[in-house]
């Protein structure tokens, strides 16, 4: 599978650089939705992902005893990327042929960023000539949030495991205060 090449229908570059795939390991915990909800009514971010990715965060969240899965999809009800059965087929390297419908997504969405928490499975020498990045939830969400600053506490976010994440808000509050 080939990168969409650029028309004259195509969104801008802005627009494209705000498109993200997340993979459902990256949405598993509730601060991560709560940034991907805060990040996506301020503009600084257009999360996707697969119709998989629905599936398999509905049986997590359900599975742990969290309902909320459906309430946080409803928010995005036109965020999940049509993949072709079998698109994935044609992309070879990866170790885990089920975690392709993540990049098939990214590839489908034109979406440079792939946030998971699963780096082995999405090499940066396989994603770079697709024009795909990929981020830990942390480090996306520390790099984001300096231009969309959230209202969760630093304390939320070093329990939710963003460390990262936590130390950037805490520096742009004591920037700001």
């Amino acid at each position: 599978m080939k990168p969409k090449t650029k028309t004259e229908a195509d969104p801008s570059a802005e627009t494209l650089a705000r498109r993200v795939v997340f993979d459902t390991n990256a949405l598993f915990r509730f601060p991560v939705r709560v940034l991907i909800l805060h990040l996506s009514q301020t503009g600084g971010i257009k999360p996707l992902w697969s119709a998989r990715t629905v599936e398999e965060l509905r049986g997590v969240l359900a599975s742990r005893g969290r309902p909320d899965a459906e309430a946080f999809l409803k928010q995005f009800s036109n965020s999940t990327v049509a993949v072709a059965p079998g698109a994935a087929v044609e992309l070879k390297g990866f170790r885990d042929p089920g975690d392709l419908h993540v990049v098939s997504a990214a590839i489908n969405a034109c979406a440079p960023m792939i946030v998971t928490e699963n780096a082995r499975d999405f090499p940066a020498k396989l994603l770079r000539p697709l024009g795909i990045e990929r981020q830990s939830a942390d480090a996306f969400f520390a790099e984001r949030l300096t231009l969309h600053p959230s209202g969760l506490e630093g304390h939320e976010l070093r329990r939710a495991g963003l460390p990262r994440t936590a130390k950037r808000l805490s520096l742009i509050a004591a920037d700001r205060g």
